[in-house]
C-alpha cells in the first residue's frame, strides 16, 4: 500500500467518526421534535386543545421530550401563546 492510500482511509475514518458524534448528538433532539409535533397535530386534529404547530412547538418538543410536549399543552389550553 502506498502511503497516500493510508493517508486517504485515515481521513475518511477520520470523518466518518465526526460524522457518527454528530449525528448521535442531533438524531434525538430530531426525533422528538417530531414526535411532538405528531402529538400535536393529534390534538389539533381530533379539537381536545388547538395547539400551533411552529418553530417554537418544535423546539420545546426537541429540547423538552415529553415534559416538553406536556408544557406547550398546558400553556396552549391556558391561552399563552408561544
Amino acid at each position: 500500500m502506498s502511503w497516500g492510500l493510508l493517508l486517504a482511509l485515515l481521513i475518511s475514518f477520520l470523518i466518518a467518526a465526526a460524522l457518527f458524534h454528530i449525528l448521535r448528538k442531533i438524531l434525538p433532539l430530531i426525533l422528538h421534535g417530531i414526535a411532538g409535533i405528531i402529538i400535536f397535530w393529534l390534538f389539533s386534529h381530533f379539537g381536545i386543545i388547538n395547539v400551533p404547530i411552529d418553530a417554537a412547538t418544535f423546539l420545546i418538543a426537541a429540547f423538552g421530550g415529553i415534559l416538553g410536549v406536556i408544557l406547550v399543552l398546558i400553556l396552549s389550553f391556558l391561552g399563552v401563546p408561544l
